[in-house]
């Protein structure tokens, strides 16, 4: 329980830590807020079963375990990496070629899938005559062409929706951009949220609201309602077989040749800890190897 209770303390310490004469001894791991929950667990996990280094790996010091663990979005995750803030980033979108070239080839490790909801509220008038959206639809409806209820279905009253997003840094809002928006902007009216917790518990919250959020994040949440794009809802069959529009990856990433003791928490997400990634609502790489 130690250890636990210091993976929590240690998830609100990055800043203060990236300061600190401890390095060697610690991992610090931050960016995308989807992952955060995963990783933070398996960080509780590792350091519980691995108190010491020397318990992992009996080459390495008997120096305390200690991850640290943040949040701060896939852009941070990828920044951090660069400028040396952080060891690992958590980075829920494909990486782009210029950040592969930054980071200098980096060790890219898949360790769940995930999909791009959308979702509302189960009161939500959506909820009652709605199963789905084309992504033409949504593209008008998350641009604000489309602001009120009967502007999507004509029985609907003409009553405004509200618009809920992540922020620019989530891996969520540039796979929209890119796959749904494409060219168009997404509405100035909308509401950002800094991360997927504070924007599920607005769904949740807000029966006038439509958003995009992680599908890990609510397909387990009965107060929120998950509608098909295209005719496909982001099932865990779905997902894998790639037949899911809005699929991504979850991804930690290191620059290359990690330390070791980085090698090894990747190594240990990547196996004793998908059972974690499973309980959480993501698909765990294995499953999506198959």
């Amino acid at each position: 329980m130690k250890n636990i209770a210091a993976a929590i303390v240690a998830i609100f310490s990055l800043t203060q830590f990236a300061h600190s004469h401890a390095q060697d001894s610690s991992i610090r791991i931050g960016g995308s807020t989807t992952s955060l929950p995963v990783i933070s667990s398996c960080s509780a996990h590792f350091m519980e079963k691995y108190p010491t280094w020397d318990k992992a790996d009996p080459s390495l010091g008997k120096d305390t375990t200690v991850i640290y663990v943040t949040g701060g979005g896939s852009g941070f995750g990828v920044k951090g990496l660069m400028n040396g803030t952080i060891d690992i980033g958590m980075v829920s979108r494909d990486l782009k070629d210029n950040e592969i070239s930054a980071l200098g080839q980096p060790v890219v490790k898949v360790f769940a899938r995930d999909a791009v909801a959308i979702a509302t509220s189960a009161a939500n008038p959506l909820a009652k005559v709605r199963q789905g959206f084309s992504l033409s639809e949504l593209a008008t409806i998350f641009s604000g062409k489309a602001d009120q209820f009967a502007q999507v279905d004509k029985s609907l009253p003409a009553k405004p929706m509200v618009l809920l997003t992540r922020d620019a840094s989530g891996g969520v809002t540039e796979i929209f951009q890119e796959r749904v928006m494409k060219e168009q902007r997404l509405a100035p009216s909308r509401l950002q949220f800094p991360s997927t917790a504070a924007l599920v518990k607005k769904i949740e919250t807000n029966d006038a609201a439509i958003a995009f959020v992680s599908a890990g994040a609510v397909n387990q949440d009965g107060a929120i309602r998950v509608y098909a794009v295209d005719g496909v809802m982001p099932t865990q069959d779905n997902i894998v077989n790639n037949k899911y529009v809005l699929n991504r990856p979850l991804q930690l990433v290191a620059k290359a040749n990690p330390s070791r003791k980085v090698q090894l928490f990747i190594d240990y997400v990547l196996g004793d800890c998908q059972q974690v990634v499973s309980d959480q609502g993501f698909v765990p790489v294995r499953a999506a190897a198959k």
